[in-house]
């Protein structure tokens, strides 16, 4: 285990200053896509018949995915990484857990990350795509069209191969991602341990 460097570890106060300045990354993230968002052009937010948009995305599908990407985002991985800082922080204080395996807390929080980014941005991208199609006058099969060709292009074209759409595929991944970095947080949270030198 010492050869591979899984013994060594990290004091919980370090990880919450971590995962404090991953929440803080976040919100620069959420302001840009926010940002982006209040541009009338794209058709996100604008009365119908305005800016050359014959709908708006948050309303109609599958514009409304962009809306619960962001959401999604807000929640989950602005308050999710302020949460693990929260609970490696007080963990510390109120508990006495004070140390952490260092390769696990680093994957958690990697994993969380990635995982949370790619399930919203999956999500912003369906909905930013499709919705635009939708807001520009086009249907239902022509966003659908638009979503498997511009951004996610499909792998297999057999109906029946899960490779067929691959906007369900990259979202299931990206989710299992995040809850393997919620999970081995969970776990490192647990085994974690109190100060050797005290």
């Amino acid at each position: 285990m010492k050869a591979l460097g899984l013994s060594r570890t990290t004091k919980t106060i370090d990880l919450a200053r971590k995962f404090l300045g991953l929440g803080t990354f976040n919100v620069v993230l959420s302001v840009i896509f926010t940002a982006v968002v209040l541009d009338p052009f794209l058709c996100v937010s604008v009365s119908p018949g305005m800016f050359g948009c014959h709908d708006n995305m948050v309303t109609s599908w599958p514009g409304t995915w962009l809306f619960i990407g962001y959401f999604t985002w807000l929640i989950v991985g602005v308050l999710g990484a302020f949460g693990w800082a929260a609970l490696y922080y007080l963990g510390g204080i109120l508990r006495g857990k004070t140390e952490v395996n260092t390769f696990f807390s680093r994957a958690s929080m990697i994993f969380f990350e990635v995982g949370v980014l790619g399930t919203t941005a999956v999500m912003a991208a369906v909905g930013y795509v499709g919705g635009g199609v939708i807001a520009t006058g086009g249907g239902a099969a022509v966003a659908a069209e638009a979503i498997a060709l511009d951004i996610f292009p499909q792998l297999s074209t057999d109906p029946s191969s899960i490779f067929s759409d691959m906007p369900v595929v990259l979202e299931a991944a990206f989710i299992v991602v995040a809850l393997l970095g919620i999970f081995v947080g969970i776990l490192t949270y647990i085994n974690s341990k109190p100060n050797r030198a005290a």
